[in-house]
């Protein structure tokens, strides 16, 4: 499978995203109706809106997943999804069910149930390298220990890695530069096949613990809007458990972080040179 096939599995999980979003927005706006507002003025605009944008979501994901079984080899399958589609009168038809009272669309449930049996080729590959990648960003304390290195700064720790992320993938690449209108972002690790990266924060103090995750979520404003890169990984690789991997999951909770971003906690050895030197009476 090519990447251009990963691309728009990925494009259509988003669409799915998407779709979701617009069939709460499309809930709320429809469960405002009433005999007197229903025809008129703004409510009127707001539910024809809300209803156009679902229709035109989950018309994009059964005609990109027919899309995507036609480059799979799989005709009679994107025969199948077209002939679902066109099953349905009404695309952006939703509402409440006897066993739920929040809105409920079959035109997209059936859209996501086409995906899914084609999600498996597509995502197979992928899920098992992003879990090799996974490992071995997991175990980064233990490979600067086997290396024998005394990091003071994020580029030491980084290296490390790298060297051990090259027998792994031959597609590893380092400082992926990611454009926006002025600035220039770089995540420290990448691997392109994956369409993952990694970012390090290197962590010496209480200070430099708020400071490394405010700095994360500035990167994730940075690195949103490049399709090619889909899993990022926030290492924050500490000198001292200076919060856990719960903590960290929590505080993504708690501002509603990017999906697409993974705390990574972890304590290995290392300081920062102006403490070492502190340490040693110099």
């Amino acid at each position: 499978m090519n990447i251009e096939e990963q691309l728009l599995a990925a494009s259509i999980r988003e669409t799915f995203g998407d779709a979701d979003r617009a069939l709460v927005k499309y809930e709320y706006v429809a469960s405002g109706n009433t005999s007197d507002n229903v025809e008129d003025g703004d409510h009127s605009d707001d539910l024809e809106d809300a209803t156009e944008y679902l229709r035109f979501l989950v018309e994009k994901a059964y005609r990109d997943t027919a899309i995507l079984a036609e480059r799979l080899g799989l005709p009679a399958y994107r025969k199948d999804i077209m002939n679902k589609m066109r099953s349905f009168p009404n695309l952006a038809d939703a509402g409440p069910t006897r066993w739920d009272p929040g809105f409920h669309s079959p035109p997209l449930a059936a859209a996501r149930s086409l995906y899914a049996s084609l999600a498996a080729m597509t995502e197979g590959r992928a899920v098992t390298g992003l879990g090799v990648f996974e490992t071995i960003l997991s175990n980064t304390p233990k490979i600067i220990g086997q290396a024998e290195v005394e990091p003071s700064k994020e580029a030491d720790v980084q290296r490390a890695v790298l060297l051990v992320l090259r027998h792994a993938f031959r597609d590893v690449v380092p400082d992926i530069h990611l454009g926006k209108n002025v600035k220039v972002y770089k995540p420290d690790i990448g691997v392109r096949s994956l369409m993952a990266a990694a970012e390090y924060k290197f962590i010496d103090s209480t200070t430099e613990a708020k400071a490394a995750l405010d700095g994360i979520y500035a990167d994730m404003r940075g690195y949103s809007g490049h399709h090619e890169w889909r899993s990022f990984y926030a290492v924050l690789y500490m000198t001292k458990p200076f919060f856990t991997q719960a903590d960290a999951e929590a505080e993504f909770e708690l501002v509603k972080a990017d999906l697409s971003w993974k705390p990574m906690v972890m304590v290995g050895p290392g300081a920062r040179s102006k403490q070492r030197a502190k340490g040693t009476g110099a």
